[in-house]
């Protein structure tokens, strides 16, 4: 990723997918929450060389869980920088993003229907020409 800008809309766009994996089946659990906030420290801080990427996330988060814009919505936000951005996913920024989003979607007694159907989407999206 280039620029600063770039970086930001980047963290911003992925706290909506992430808070949409936790919305889909319209109900918040506190360990999908924590498991957020660990997946978050553990993976977008240091791999990506961005000190303010978890800061930008939290705030995000914390910004829509106060809103609660549908699920939908959230990740019709990633969705389009996703297609206005594609170069700037590398295979290994793709996998990285399935994997949290996945271990997300998991963190409260498993992946339900809703959850799983968001996580396919994802899968298919980053599989697009």
């Amino acid at each position: 990723m280039e620029g600063v800008l770039e970086k930001d809309q980047f963290y911003s766009c992925l706290a909506h997918l992430y808070y949409a994996v936790t919305v889909v089946d319209k109900r918040v659990e506190v360990e999908e929450k924590k498991r957020i906030k660990d997946l978050v420290e553990k993976y977008w801080s240091i791999d990506f060389d961005h000190q303010n990427g978890q800061d930008i996330i939290f705030s995000t988060l914390k910004r829509l869980f106060k809103e609660k814009p549908k699920s939908e919505e959230a990740y019709s936000v990633f969705c389009d920088f996703f297609h206005k951005n594609k170069a700037l996913f590398t295979d290994k920024l793709k996998r990285n993003i399935l994997d949290t989003s996945d271990k997300i979607a998991q963190s409260f007694s498993g992946r339900n229907k809703s959850e799983s159907v968001l996580i396919s989407r994802l899968y298919f999206l980053f599989k697009e020409k």
